[in-house]
């Protein structure tokens, strides 16, 4: 894996190098500690599970040779460089959400097209709205990415073999047999799920699962933990699973 983290940093300081200002190579490319923002926004429900991140994360620093800061980072999308920080950003909800201003759309836009990733993962809650969710979510980046559409992640695509080797995403829900994304320049920049990530993720700080996931149970919950890391070491990586060299002498994880 030390080639993974070789490959992060120097994606990470592209990323950083690309705002061209100080303060963004301060935030990005200061540490190569990877942190995740979670984005706060108007209305909804921003955070609807509320461990999920923080448990992603201590996957990810016990299977992988990822530097990850176990607590993630409140972000409002107000300015590019509140969102510079991460070259991870995680919108979630569960209804939803008040229309952002054209200041957050722009600085969401910028922050896309010079790198960052947005992982978009909706909560399937007893109370909540999805489809407002996703509907929102539709609105807010048909403004961002006005001339990106979205469009289903094929079976083929790296990100289901970025370190595990997955046939399909699942997660608290079993969900839609792929994700979908939006891609810029062959990179795909907006990653959205329909799967509930979060709530498979989620437990509390005595150890206990806070939801249910079905119908899959054990399995399904940690094939939703390896699409988790799938998911991170792609945007961290991106293509490197495409080499020869990995293709040869690459270490194959399977699913168990």
């Amino acid at each position: 894996m030390q080639a993974n983290r070789r490959q992060f940093l120097k994606t990470a300081g592209f990323f950083a190098a690309s705002f061209l200002r100080p303060r963004f190579l301060k935030a990005v490319g200061a540490a190569s500690q990877v942190q995740f923002s979670q984005i706060v926004y108007p209305g909804g429900n921003w955070r609807p599970r509320t461990t999920a991140l923080r448990r992603l994360a201590w996957a990810l620093h016990k299977r992988t040779a990822v530097d990850v800061a176990l607590e993630s980072i409140e972000v409002k999308p107000t300015r590019t460089a509140s969102l510079a920080t991460s070259p991870l950003a995680y919108l979630s909800g569960d209804r939803s959400f008040r229309e952002w201003g054209s200041q957050s759309i722009s600085a969401v836009s910028r922050y896309l097209r010079f790198g960052g990733t947005l992982i978009v993962d909706p909560a399937f809650t007893k109370d909540g709205d999805v489809d407002g969710f996703n509907q929102s979510v539709d609105a807010l980046l048909m403004s961002a990415l006005p001339d990106t559409e979205r469009t289903p992640v094929p079976a083929a695509h790296v990100i289901y073999r970025s370190f595990y080797q997955i046939d399909r995403p699942v997660g608290r829900v079993e969900g839609p047999a792929s994700l979908s994304a939006y891609e810029i320049g062959g990179r795909l920049a907006v990653i959205r799920t329909e799967h509930d990530l979060g709530g498979a993720w989620a437990r509390d700080n005595l150890g206990n699962w806070e939801f249910t996931v079905v119908p899959g149970g054990d399995r399904q919950r940690e094939n939703a933990f390896r699409m988790g890391i799938n998911i991170v070491m792609y945007a961290l990586c991106l293509n490197y699973k495409e080499e020869t060299p990995h293709r040869r002498f690459g270490k194959r994880v399977t699913e168990k």
